[in-house]
């Protein structure tokens, strides 16, 4: 057959070609457009973040300072009235003066004073915390006031305790032995050798859980050091600041010490301190738990930049940093830290960005319509020709008539149409159509012709289908059966095999064929299996249904067979003829013999090789065949993890039981043979083949008794 399709004009449609110029020429442009305006708006966005940025670290610097210096303004006040008298603190009345220094701003959370003789005298906040912290606090208790006696007690020193629901009003108290030697705290030697105010690190107040800082000075009487005025300083209430004053919704703030990392407030009041070995303490920006400060603390400690972007180790999203130093006088090494994501004042021209992205493909799409229709006017010469094209691939060849044109690229198309159309009516001959298409995809000629090749042929059929045919209403029938063959069908399809045709309930197919295929031995296996199985599931489910259940037989056969076009100039088809295939038929029905489902040949597992699982059965000779051949049923494909193919239970073992059984056999030993077959049915009482050959044994060493007997 000549190739009329090698004038076919391989050109795009010319609807096609103006949708592409189109898309070339404007979507770039848009594109740019987009792209333009979105980094315009977006650099000015990333300078309203950086201004809200330092904005509000400016304003937690602020605070901050705010924070510590009024009370240390209240210290200086405290330790002059102690080192004018300090025996005044050794009295009762002294608590009030303690509790006015307390109340005169929230973060304080202790005032207290100190001698260096060891006296000791502090009022406290009470809250949830230091009440669950001690048993022996009542219950109603807001305020404490105590007072440690001075290292002359001795033994009997001890520390007084008193509880006041509202100052003043006594709601309990206790007194408890105490070894406390306040000048070893931190800051108390520090304040004690400067003679100045002295803020120590932040620590964990034992009572709370909590950061506090405390803030100490000197207590002087004639120039001579008697002791320090203090307060602890609790860093919820600048937390709590930081919380509420944010660069944006979901910016994280920070204050942390530049020298160790120790983070003094956070926005988030539980970063502030962190378990470790059990034992909580001062978190740090290396073992904070959000994950984002950490990283930002490492990128900030490796290029040394206070303002930068980097990706959260979170979600990937794009995150701003800034690091922002105390100013000097401030007296203590502290930073401000930032984290800002971007999209907190980017994300909604994202958004915009996305949504004009969508108005503008819609559009397009609205254009490319338009331009759409025009081009089908510009191409309607050409359509006829469309319309044949179609017909003839969905293999329906009642072609309309057209005019002959006179444009050389068109008439070229209609003359490769045309010689299309006749030569797919010529392969219509063929049954079924799938075959067609296989034919037309190898180039086979069509005409009536065979040739030799060597192929894998597979038969299969359905165990008393007469029987169920009496059985079953014919609709109830026909349905089971139409499940059965597009099983099979689709299980050789899935194989790249070839159904040749349906012959009553059985399924003829090969494999090799019109497409050569170097594995088609052991694809052929394949698709028998999974045919097989595939039909156990729908046993099972027709089983639950009710409906009787349809037990499938299969024969399979590699051999050199006739392939190719046969029938008449009227009506051709593309089968397969020979020995083989009656070799395939007869292994089909070797099934009913043994009470097997898949019977193949020597050749087969030759061919296949140790790919398979099978057990020998007997050798037998086909009906015209000289020599003998041995039959096995295929149990599987060895190191398969698919569960249609692969061998399932004890197979493998059967298997070797069987050859050990059948080599006697096939030997004579027929007493030997008959052993084993029951050694297989004790593990396997419910094996057909072993029943059946256990009368081949019976009748065969019968027949050989006899036989000497007779020549005796």
């Amino acid at each position: 057959m000549s190739d009329g399709r090698t004038h076919t004009i391989r050109a795009p449609r010319l609807s096609l070609v103006m949708l592409v110029l189109f898309v070339c020429l404007s979507i770039p442009i848009l594109i740019f457009i987009l792209v333009y305006n979105y980094q315009r708006n977006a650099g000015a966005m990333v300078s309203t973040l950086d201004e809200a940025v330092a904005s509000t670290s400016q304003v937690s610097i602020e605070s901050a300072e705010n924070f510590i210096r009024p009370v240390g303004e209240s210290l200086r006040l405290l330790a002059g009235f102690a080192g004018a008298d300090p025996n005044y603190f050794r009295t009762e009345a002294s608590a009030e003066l303690l509790y006015r220094a307390l109340t005169s701003a929230e973060q304080i959370d202790a005032a207290y004073v100190s001698f260096e003789d060891g006296y000791h005298r502090v009022v406290t906040r009470m809250d949830e915390d230091r009440r669950r912290s001690d048993p022996k606090i009542p219950a109603t208790a807001n305020w404490h006031s105590s007072y440690i006696d001075d290292f002359s007690a001795g033994p009997n020193r001890a520390r007084h305790r008193t509880f006041f629901d509202t100052w003043g009003h006594v709601v309990g108290g206790y007194s408890v032995p105490s070894t406390l030697d306040i000048r070893v705290l931190q800051g108390y030697a520090e304040t004690k050798a400067s003679r100045d105010l002295a803020v120590t690190e932040p620590s964990i107040n034992p009572d709370t859980g909590y950061p506090i800082l405390s803030i100490r000075y000197p207590i002087l009487r004639n120039d001579e050091f008697i002791g320090a005025a203090s307060v602890n300083i609790t860093m919820d209430v600048l937390s709590r600041f930081l919380a509420n004053h944010r660069a944006s919704a979901h910016s994280t703030g920070l204050i942390a010490d530049q020298t160790n990392g120790k983070i003094i407030a956070s926005a988030v009041r539980e970063q502030s301190v962190q378990p470790i070995d059990g034992k909580l303490t001062i978190a740090t920006l290396d073992n904070v738990g959000d994950p984002n400060v950490r990283a930002a603390a490492r990128i900030r400690r490796e290029t040394g930049r206070g303002h930068f972007l980097f990706n959260s180790p979170m979600n990937g999203d794009e995150v701003s940093a800034s690091f922002v130093k105390f100013p000097d006088s401030f007296g203590k090494p502290w930073q401000t830290i930032i984290l800002t994501p971007t999209n907190d004042f980017i994300g909604d021209l994202k958004i915009a960005n996305r949504k004009s992205v969508l108005v503008i493909i819609g559009l397009i799409a609205v254009e490319l319509l338009l331009i759409y229709a025009l081009s089908r006017r510009l191409s309607r010469p050409i359509e006829d020709i469309s319309h044949e094209l179609e017909s003839v691939e969905a293999l329906a060849f009642e072609a309309s008539p057209i005019r002959a044109s006179n444009i050389k690229e068109i008439a070229h198309l209609q003359s490769a149409a045309a010689l299309l159309r006749n030569s797919l009516r010529s392969f219509s001959s063929f049954v079924p159509l799938d075959i067609v298409r296989e034919l037309i995809k190898s180039k086979t000629p069509l005409t009536l012709g065979v040739e030799q090749r060597y192929l894998t042929v597979f038969f299969s059929d359905l165990e008393n289908f007469s029987s169920h045919a009496e059985r079953l209403a014919p609709n109830d029938l026909l349905t089971q059966l139409s499940v059965y063959f597009e099983q099979v069908s689709g299980a050789i399809s899935q194989e790249h095999g070839t159904v040749d045709k349906f012959i009553g309930d059985g399924v003829m197919a090969f494999w090799g064929a019109p497409v050569p295929r170097a594995d088609h031995v052991l694809r052929g296996c394949t698709g028998a299996l999974r045919a097989a199985r595939r039909m156990e599931r729908i046993n099972q489910r027709w089983e639950a249904e009710g409906r009787p259940k349809f037990r499938i037989r299969i024969g399979l056969h590699c051999a050199n067979v006739l392939v190719g076009n046969v029938g008449s100039s009227e009506r051709l088809n593309y089968t397969v003829m020979g020995d083989g295939v009656n070799v395939a038929a007869r292994l089909e029905a070797a099934n009913k013999t043994f009470g097997t489902t898949i019977c193949i040949s020597d050749s087969v597992v030759e061919a296949a090789g140790p790919d398979l699982v099978v057990r020998p059965l007997r050798k037998t000779r086909v009906k015209g065949r000289e020599h003998e051949f041995m039959i096995y049923e295929l149990l599987g494909l060895s190191g398969s993890n698919d569960p249609e193919i692969a061998v399932r239970g004890e197979d493998a073992k059967l298997s070797v039981m069987t050859r050990s059984a059948s080599d006697s056999f096939e030997r004579g030993d027929f007493t030997e043979a008959s052993r084993l077959y029951r050694v297989i049915l004790q593990g396997f009482p419910h094996d057909p083949v072993a029943r059946s050959m256990l009368v081949a044994c019976s009748s065969s060493g019968t027949l050989k008794t006899t036989t000497e007997a007779g020549s005796s």
